[in-house]
């Protein structure tokens, strides 16, 4: 604009000269009209556009800027929300560095240099406020209820049946003594054996009943063939019902009847109708006693042993009227009351 200012300066002038002219010759003049118009002046020459301005130097100055004045942290713009994966630990906070583009002032002066100052704006951190810390969790303890202790429920006995099924053996006195003619007082083949089954009742844990037929066979104490079927009754207090080994306690009565015979003539003995040996046949009645013991296998099945101890005395008719069983040799005297021992032992099938 400066550089055609001149121009329209020196266009103005040449305008401005035929007027002038016009204006020297009065109106009506003769002498006006006959001359001949005046050539226009040739343009004067432009003025020269100023030689350029010198080389300008940049300087660049690194300025130190006050520091800004405070102001909220810029908002941060920030793309789709990351997926966030919750981790035990929590994540470091993230701190995000933006650099502010770099301001560039140009200074320009009339006949002076023209100065550009970058100015670096000091880096502005932003850093996020630290993570609250983690929410306390408060617990409540729990209140203590006091609960009853309830003994546990105890299973209801249920009535058992069983059955018996034993063997047995009998013990005699021992074959020291003599008779006066010298015969031994017990036979050295003395021994007697046998089985026998039993049905039980056991209506509480502590106590059964049973009933009982046995067969026992062999040489009775004088030596002579015995085969003897007692019945027996008894009962049985358990000492410790709820053990799986179960002692017992027994005792009862008995009725038994024997058939005694032998080849040889005896004063006790009867000849027999066929005339072949000699027999006679006896009548108990008794009691008796002792323990065992009772092992439940399962609740089925029960293996049991025990040692009984029994005394009896005759019944039959020819008790009181015919010769007596037993003879002492030493001292003469004669009884029919006898005892002796019990070895069983077999298993019980309960239901």
């Amino acid at each position: 604009m400066r550089r055609l200012t001149p121009a329209f300066i020196v266009a103005a002038a040449a305008l401005s000269q035929p007027a002038v002219a016009l204006a020297d010759c009065p109106p009506g003049a003769w002498f006006c009209e006959d001359e001949a118009p005046a050539q226009p002046a040739p343009p004067p020459e432009a003025d020269t556009l100023p030689p350029p301005p010198p080389a300008v130097e940049v300087i660049e100055e690194e300025e130190a800027l006050p520091p800004p004045p405070a102001r909220p942290a810029p908002q941060v713009r920030r793309s789709q929300p990351p997926v966030v994966i919750y981790q035990p630990a929590p994540q470091q906070p993230q701190v995000v560095q933006q650099q502010p583009a770099q301001t560039q002032i140009i200074i320009v002066a009339p006949g002076a240099r023209t100065h550009v100052v970058r100015r670096h704006h000091p880096a502005v951190r932003v850093t996020p406020p630290p993570a609250p810390p983690p929410p306390a969790r408060v617990m409540a303890a729990p209140a203590r209820l006091r609960t009853p202790i309830v003994a546990p429920a105890k299973r209801r006995w249920q009535p058992e049946w069983g059955l018996n099924l034993r063997l047995q053996g009998v013990a005699m006195g021992s074959d020291n003594d003599r008779h006066d003619n010298g015969e031994q007082g017990a036979h050295p083949d003395a021994g007697m054996g046998g089985f026998g089954l039993g049905l039980r009742y056991r209506p509480v844990p502590a106590f059964a009943v049973e009933g009982s037929f046995d067969i026992i066979g062999g040489t009775d104490y004088n030596g002579f063939d015995r085969v003897e079927t007692p019945f027996t009754l008894s009962g049985l207090l358990y000492v410790n019902p709820r053990s799986r080994a179960q002692f017992y306690l027994t005792g009862g009565v008995h009725w038994s009847s024997a058939t005694v015979q032998s080849e040889n003539a005896d004063p006790r003995l009867s000849p027999n109708p066929e005339g072949t040996n000699f027999s006679t046949e006896y009548s108990y009645f008794g009691g008796q006693g002792g323990i065992g013991l009772e092992f439940r296998v399962s609740r089925r099945l029960a293996l049991n042993i025990d040692a009984i101890a029994f005394i009896r005395k005759r019944t039959d008719d020819n008790a009181a009227s015919g010769p007596a069983e037993f003879i002492d040799p030493n001292t003469g005297r004669t009884t029919n009351t006898s005892g002796g021992g019990l070895f069983r032992g077999g298993l019980t099938f309960w239901w």
